[in-house]
């Protein structure tokens, strides 16, 4: 990735001051967590060897993508695709749902929540491209933004495109305001200009909590850090496994020569009278080491506001109230996610509507059209037994009833008048059928 720019220079030539220093450390750390979470960690734990051991090439790098997994497991609010409608005209629903095929909506909601979750802030942009409308996520490594009062309020975006061939002089930029568009080279010349055509920058700001001063929020340094922590320990278990192996090898009443004796499977090796030759086991700490990793590991998970059950390769039996207590952080978490991303819909939407219309004048969403979204809600993965276990607590406890048991399980007993006397029927029949249960478990 190239970080060698203009972007100073061209902003300079907008009376827009921009910290160098500041910004070209963001675009490398965001580049960094990048790598990580899509698997490209060798390279990292090569140079962080290198810094370590005067000889790392005896190493093999190893790595255990535990970034990708965490992530994962926050980002949660596409766990499954949200049930998107639109209420307004006919025509409406179905041109929404003609974009929503053609941007792959519900694959790039999912992907823009995860990097959301990684990177704290991006952004997301409605484009037509190539007659359809298209949705393009775009991260802190090519971004450059300035803001108004509020982190929210965009005022110019700049998007570095960095060529596959790796070449300074193939960089280009695309610099948006309200009123224009600019292509530039990597000189900063102007190779393309025109009015912006739809009278505001089309980007949504995704911020991963609510911003208060800053466009690129901070957090998640510690996760990347356990990761390279976990890298390394990984790396030298498995030199240390290597060595314990093979055992040392040993010398002994022989002459003095000072020469290295290679010893391999079927070799035979010529001794001084009375010499000797062995190997010994080394007394490495592999448990140790071993546990060390699952530490950081179960750390890791636990810091982010995972259970320790939900990164463990470990079969753990819990209980049914023990699996609900364990994801009530979690559940909290995504609640919270929730209400920003349907804001962010609502503004997706908004600016889709923008960019269809300039680009479909004969056929154009209504502008009194509204979009509308229900996020699925996962409730903890429990047996019938565990949940059974957990309602007797309650009951227990005296915070629930049978009637709210059977209004959890019946969407349709609307009333607790309803459930009271389904309640009713069932005892009447589990009364008429006690024999006949009983003969069935007898068999």
């Amino acid at each position: 990735m190239l970080f060698q720019s203009i972007v100073p220079s061209i902003f300079k030539q907008l009376n827009i001051e921009l910290d160098l220093s500041a910004n070209r450390a963001r675009k490398v750390a965001t580049a960094k967590r990048l790598d990580y979470f899509h698997d490209v960690q060798i390279d990292y734990i090569v140079e962080q060897l290198a810094v370590l051991f005067s000889d790392p090439d005896k190493l093999t790098p190893c790595f255990v993508n535990v970034v990708k997994k965490i992530i994962n497991n926050l980002a949660m609010v596409y766990a499954r695709d949200a049930v998107r409608g639109v209420e307004g005209k006919e025509n409406d629903q179905i041109i929404f749902k003609e974009i929503s095929r053609s941007s792959a909506l519900p694959i790039k909601m999912k992907a823009a929540s995860r990097y959301t979750k990684l990177l704290k802030t991006i952004l997301i942009r409605p484009v037509w491209r190539k007659g359809r409308l298209d949705l393009d996520i775009l991260t802190g490594d090519i971004l450059d933004v300035t803001t108004g009062e509020t982190p929210e309020d965009l005022k110019t975006v700049m998007v570095t495109h960095y060529p596959e061939s790796n070449k300074n002089e193939e960089v280009e930029y695309s610099l948006w305001t309200d009123e224009q568009f600019k292509r530039l080279n990597y000189r900063g010349e102007v190779i393309e200009e025109k009015t912006n055509p739809y009278k505001i920058i089309p980007f949504i700001p995704l911020f991963d909590r609510c911003p208060t001063s800053d466009f690129w929020l901070s957090g998640g340094d510690d996760l990347i850090n356990l990761q390279e922590a976990i890298n390394e320990k990984l790396t030298d278990l498995l030199y240390i496994i290597r060595m314990q192996g093979f055992g040392v090898g040993w010398i002994k009443k022989g002459k003095q020569t000072g020469a290295q004796i290679g010893v391999n499977p079927g070799t035979l090796v010529e001794l001084p009278e009375n010499g000797a030759i062995g190997f010994e086991s080394q007394e490495a700490s592999i448990k140790e080491i071993i546990n060390a990793i699952e530490f950081l590991i179960t750390q890791a998970a636990v810091s982010n506001g995972l259970s320790a059950s939900s990164i463990s390769t470990k079969v753990v039996r819990e209980s049914g109230l023990a699996k609900v207590s364990g994801q009530r952080e979690l559940e909290e978490l995504r609640r919270d996610d929730i209400i920003l991303w349907r804001r962010y819909e609502q503004q997706l939407f908004d600016m889709i509507r923008v960019v269809w219309n300039t680009h479909n004048p004969g056929r154009k969403i209504s502008n009194d059209a509204v979009l509308n979204v229900d996020f699925y809600d996962p409730k903890p993965e429990i047996s019938a037994k565990d949940q059974a276990e957990t309602w007797q607590y309650l009951i227990d406890l005296g915070v629930i009833s049978p009637v709210d048991i059977a209004m959890e399980r019946n969407p349709e007993l609307s009333t607790r008048e309803d459930a009271i006397k389904y309640l009713e029927v069932v005892k009447t029949e589990n009364g008429q059928f006690s024999g006949a249960k009983n003969e069935v478990l007898s068999e």
